[in-house]
């Protein structure tokens, strides 16, 4: 009979006692591919969970988790760098904090469903879903970046052929009209302005929604229990729900005065940028329910939400740049939600998930300026597009080979294969109680007593 191989789901060692092979690749492997998913918007989690599973050796319910902390720690240095800069067409900031607005919250309820899942769900589960959603994200993305590619490629001609022009039939750039508020209407002068500094309401939105979150994810305790209610009761439900109305009365809110805005610009002809996503009554309650699934892959999966967040972007018509910053601002709440509500649930082993948090920032800052200097010299995006392709076809074919040999291996030890309870059975003690003794039973006792020491005084004399 074939043995079954050793089952690979040890319980994890501390991370520097020692700090042995498994523990400097994983620690080399994590680096390249942080720089690499950072700057695509992705956080490269497709990448770091099988990596952490196959090498790592740990089992998918805290492999998952590690991950989510080395995101956050790539997004960190990842947004350090993309707050500071601008727009590539208009006068205003690179990252679209009216998108993120609207989108992050609902994003972070997804997350919510996510984490439930995964905390419950068994690993074959979690690593068919995570394939399937890949495959998708990466088809899409592969054919965006042709399609940026080719529009790249075509106004490079258009440039060319201006160049070899005399200088008197050349045509001026033109300035986007935010560059001169002051010929605008005095409506969209201010509407102009406040776009071009930092969105502070939007990142106040955003902190809410994720106080709101954290905060229940504290009061209803972690996996089987530890809050102020007991797992599974009624108010146990009451609390996971919570956050629901509080965080879409705030994507309520902000959608309507987003699309009041929107309607101002159209009634006095404001010119939108190429890429600029239109915030009408109907998009301001449409595109945020997309960003569920994107929260749900985050928090069950544990793929960075920018993963499929980043491609659904594009396919809504942003320029690369503008849609890999918005998605990678997005993935730090996202990221840091995710790695809170692991903490709570006792899903995250602290010292692996701080040092691996560190490399996320130091892999996040090589790769950002990396980018950002082939940008500058190459005045090309398609090849960021290309990055977020790769990383997501490598993620494919990573989950599928390491999430199958480790199911295959979980059969043959046994493993459950089906759902994991979320609030563990626990057993009372049972109370000891003196049995009840008859009037006949003390009598029979008595006279077994006498019988015995009758015995022995018959057995003293004899041996005397």
């Amino acid at each position: 009979t074939p043995r079954a191989p050793p089952f690979p789901f040890p319980p994890q060692k501390p991370l520097f006692k020692p700090f042995d092979t498994s523990d400097m690749w994983i620690t080399i492997i994590t680096l390249c591919t942080i720089i690499l998913a950072a700057p695509a918007g992705v956080g490269g989690g497709g990448v770091l969970v099988p990596m952490y599973l196959a090498i790592g050796q740990f089992s998918p319910h805290y492999g998952i988790p590690l991950s989510k902390a080395t995101i956050f720690g790539g997004s960190v240095s990842n947004n350090f760098f993309n707050v500071q800069r601008r727009h590539p067409v208009a006068n205003r900031p690179l990252i679209d904090y009216n998108t993120c607005m609207m989108l992050e919250p609902v994003l972070l309820l997804g997350t919510i469903l996510g984490v439930f899942f995964n905390a419950v769900s068994p690993g074959w589960l979690i690593t068919s879903l995570l394939v399937l959603s890949l495959l998708f994200t990466t088809y899409r993305t592969t054919l965006k970046a042709k399609e940026t590619y080719a529009k790249e490629e075509a106004s490079a001609k258009e440039e060319e052929q201006q160049h070899l022009l005399p200088a008197g039939n050349k045509m001026p750039a033109a300035l986007h009209s935010s560059f001169t508020p002051q010929n605008l209407h005095p409506e969209i002068q201010v509407i102009v302005e406040n776009e071009s500094k930092v969105n502070f309401k939007a990142i106040g939105v955003l902190c809410v929604a994720w106080v709101t979150i954290a905060f229940f994810s504290i009061l209803k305790g972690g996996e089987g229990g530890g809050g102020i209610v007991a797992c599974g009761t009624w108010l146990y439900w009451v609390l996971v729900v919570a956050p629901l109305p509080i965080v879409m009365a705030l994507v309520y809110v902000a959608g309507n005065q987003l699309s009041d805005e929107y309607e101002v610009k159209v009634r006095h002809e404001f010119e939108f940028c190429d890429g600029d996503l239109h915030w009408n009554r109907k998009n301001v309650r449409l595109y945020p329910l997309y960003c569920i699934s994107a929260g749900f892959a985050a928090g069950a999966l544990g793929i960075a939400a920018g993963t499929i967040l980043g491609p659904v972007l594009l396919e809504l018509g942003m320029l690369p740049l503008v849609g890999t910053s918005s998605s990678g601002f997005m993935v730090i709440f996202t990221a840091s939600s995710t790695t809170f509500q692991f903490l709570v649930m006792g899903q995250l082993q602290v010292d692996y998930a701080a040092f691996f948090c560190l490399i996320g920032v130091v892999g996040g800052a090589i790769g950002n300026t990396a980018v950002n200097s082939l940008v500058k010299k190459y005045k090309k995006t398609w090849f960021v597009v290309a990055i977020l392709s790769a990383v997501l076809a490598a993620s494919t074919v990573l989950m599928g080979v390491a999430g199958g040999e480790r199911a295959k291996i979980a059969y043959l030890h046994g493993k459950n294969m089906g759902v994991r309870p979320l609030c563990p059975a626990v057993v009372a003690p049972v109370p000891h109680k003196s049995p009840l003794i008859s009037q006949a039973d003390v009598h029979a006792a008595a006279m077994h007593a006498i019988h015995s020491k009758a015995l022995q005084h018959t057995a003293g004399g004899v041996h005397k």
